[in-house]
């Protein structure tokens, strides 16, 4: 003996489950209408609240009642629906679909045969239903607002099957860049969000943040906003620009303040307020100083930099100023302030002393490296080459790959200047592979002075050496 099942709508906030209640059967009406009947102690439908699709196989008693399939391709409007097609259902059983108020595309077959092929109408708070019925001359596909109560068979109706708006719905993705995922999730009807929605944020696939009462537009998106890593933005996202409101202050707890511009929701340009008091202002990556600006301490005292992804340990002859310090040159060394340029140069010869010593150490551990017969080109060049003009230096330690370092002198005026970069390499015929060894140092040829030190990017260029010629990347060079 099957049970009796009668759906009573209720109330669905979010995209939570549409329940069904096994009570006796309310209604009375048996005829379609454009009006759906009044549910007892039911709450008025809002806009923002789903609608049920039912599918319904009628059994008639007469004939094989079984091999119902119903298939929904599309939305009209919503975004983010999911085609599905029912698995084949037989006489009293019955499956519920919650969806988003929009006209769908439904299609109903009995054994592979096409009954009905239309749009139906789902609307708020409401129950729409798709019956499928067998005859001995034709089968009959009914839509109807509201369940028919005369249609109930106690005794036969034996299965129904409930379906969440989460199986019907994936979230709608509103941008995906920069390793950033915004999707969200809520109400939405005939292709508009409608009531406040979640919108929940990824980077690189872990949650960054949530924002619930969503209120998306073409413009921004708003809403109480949670960040997992415990920041706080006072201002919104602006879907046009990709970045939040320049001028925008964030927050994190370790009392980091940053305020300006951002690419989404990373720092761009502007002002960070570190931990310590003290304040860059000029490009920010990764909640750090980059690129040129100004480091401000908090007793007043400031620093040019050329590069703020030296700081802390900026090393080098800068330009400073301030309330206790007249504007001109300051010198330090990992981050220590020093006396002078004379203390610098010292510092920075003992570190090539030291670097030159464990070079040669590493090189005495190896055995010698001679050609072989399988090595040709740039894999046989080792020892020491100059250039056309004299003024620059290459050095090799061993064939094939091993230790190097580049010396190259330039002139300005009456003055002489000297740049110096070690490296690691390995070559093959007609290329080479160079690993810079940190930052080259430019000096004051005369005194030692260091001026400035320059990253130089690693990287493979062409190469060819034959009877002493060696040419790096364009550059002649004889040993």
């Amino acid at each position: 003996m099957g049970r009796r099942y009668v759906t009573a709508m209720a109330k669905t906030v979010g995209a939570g489950l549409l329940g069904l209640t096994l009570a006796a059967c309310q209604t009375t009406s048996t005829t379609q209408t454009a009006t759906p009947p009044v549910q007892n102690n039911l709450p008025a439908a809002e806009i923002s609240d789903p609608g049920t699709l039912q599918f319904k196989i009628n059994p008639s008693g007469v004939g094989a009642y079984y091999g119902w399939q119903m298939q929904i391709t599309k939305a009209a409007r919503n975004k983010g629906f999911k085609p599905f097609t029912t698995e084949q259902l037989s006489a009293g059983q019955t499956k519920e679909y919650t969806l988003w108020p929009d006209s769908y595309t439904v299609m109903v077959y009995r054994l592979g045969d096409l009954k009905y092929n239309g749009q139906i109408e789902i609307h708020p708070g409401e129950t729409t239903v798709v019956y499928a019925d067998y005859g001995l001359l034709s089968d009959n596909i009914d839509i109807s607002r509201h369940i028919d109560p005369f249609r109930a068979h106690p005794e036969l109706d034996t299965t129904a099957w409930r379906v969440p708006i989460s199986t019907t719905y994936e979230p709608e993705t509103l941008f995906a860049e920069r390793g950033f995922r915004a999707e969200y999730t809520g109400p939405q009807n005939n292709g508009e969000r409608v009531g406040g929605g979640t919108v929940d944020i990824t980077r690189n696939g872990l949650p960054f943040a949530e924002i619930l009462n969503a209120e998306i537009t073409d413009e921004k998106i708003t809403g109480d906003i949670t960040y997992a890593d415990g920041r706080d933005v006072d201002g919104d996202y602006q879907n046009a620009d990709r970045q939040l409101t320049p001028g925008s202050t964030t927050k994190w707890p370790d009392g980091t303040v940053f305020t300006g511009t951002y690419t989404l929701f990373d720092p761009r340009d502007g002002e960070l307020k570190m931990a310590d008091g003290t304040v860059w202002q000029g490009p920010v990556r990764e909640r750090k100083p980059f690129g040129q600006g100004r480091l401000t301490r908090w007793e007043g005292d400031w620093m040019d930099l050329p590069d703020g992804s030296a700081f802390p340990g900026q090393t080098g002859e800068f330009v400073c100023g301030g309330e206790t310090v007249a504007v001109g040159e300051c010198y330090y060394y990992g981050g220590k302030k020093l006396s002078g340029p004379e203390e610098l140069a010292a510092l920075m010869a003992r570190d090539r002393q030291i670097a030159a010593k464990a070079a040669t150490q590493e090189a005495a551990k190896q055995p010698p490296r001679q050609p072989t017969a399988t090595q040709s080109g740039c894999q046989q060049a080792s020892g020491t080459f100059r250039d056309t003009t004299g003024n620059s230096t290459l050095t090799l330690n061993t064939p094939g790959q091993g230790r190097g370092n580049f010396v190259s002198y330039t002139f300005g005026g009456a003055e002489k200047y000297r740049f110096e970069i070690d490296f690691s390499y390995s070559t093959t015929a007609d290329s080479i592979a160079v690993t810079y060894d940190g930052a080259g140092t430019y000096s004051n040829a005369a005194t030692g002075q260091i001026l400035q030190q320059t990253s130089i990017p690693s990287g493979t260029v062409s190469c060819r050496f034959n009877d002493g010629l060696l040419v790096f990347d364009g550059v002649e060079y004889r040993k």
